[in-house]
C-alpha cells in the first residue's frame, strides 16, 4: 500500500517545481490538447497549465501534427493563455483527461471531478 501511495504521489507532484511557461510553450500544448474544443475549453486548458506551473505531462505540444492548424486556431489559444489567468471556470482542476477519446485515466480514482466541458473532464488531486 505504501508503494502504490508513493507513486500516485510522484505522479501529482508535478506542480512542485513550478516553471515560469513562455507564451509559445504555453500555446503549443493548449493547441496540441485542445484545438477542437474552442476557446472556452482552451481556457480550461491553459488554466490547468497556470495551476501545475509545469509542462510536465503534456506531450502533444512536440509533435509536428499541431503545425497544420491554422492561424486562427494559434491566436484562440494565444487568448485562451491570457484570459486563463483571470479565470476558474475548472475550479482549480489541476489534471484533465479528454474521456471520450482515452476513457477515463486510472489516476482519476485519486481525483474528485471538477468541471466538464465538451470532450474534457477536469480533475483535483485529492490530498492523502
Amino acid at each position: 500500500m505504501k508503494v502504490s501511495v508513493f507513486i500516485v504521489a510522484l505522479v501529482f507532484a508535478s506542480g512542485a517545481h513550478a516553471e515560469i511557461i513562455s507564451n509559445n510553450v504555453a500555446a503549443r500544448i493548449i493547441v496540441s490538447e485542445g484545438a477542437d474544443q474552442g476557446l472556452k475549453g482552451m481556457i480550461c486548458i491553459a488554466e490547468v497549465l497556470r495551476l501545475r506551473a509545469s509542462i510536465k505531462g503534456f506531450y502533444g505540444y512536440r509533435s509536428n501534427m499541431i503545425k497544420v492548424q491554422p492561424r486562427s486556431i494559434w491566436q484562440m489559444a494565444a487568448k485562451a493563455w491570457l484570459e486563463s489567468a483571470h479565470t476558474n471556470y475548472t475550479k482549480g482542476a489541476d489534471h484533465f483527461e479528454n474521456i471520450r477519446r482515452f476513457g477515463e485515466p486510472w489516476w482519476a480514482k485519486f481525483c474528485v471531478k471538477t468541471f466538464e466541458y465538451k470532450d474534457h473532464v477536469f480533475y483535483k488531486e485529492v490530498q492523502l
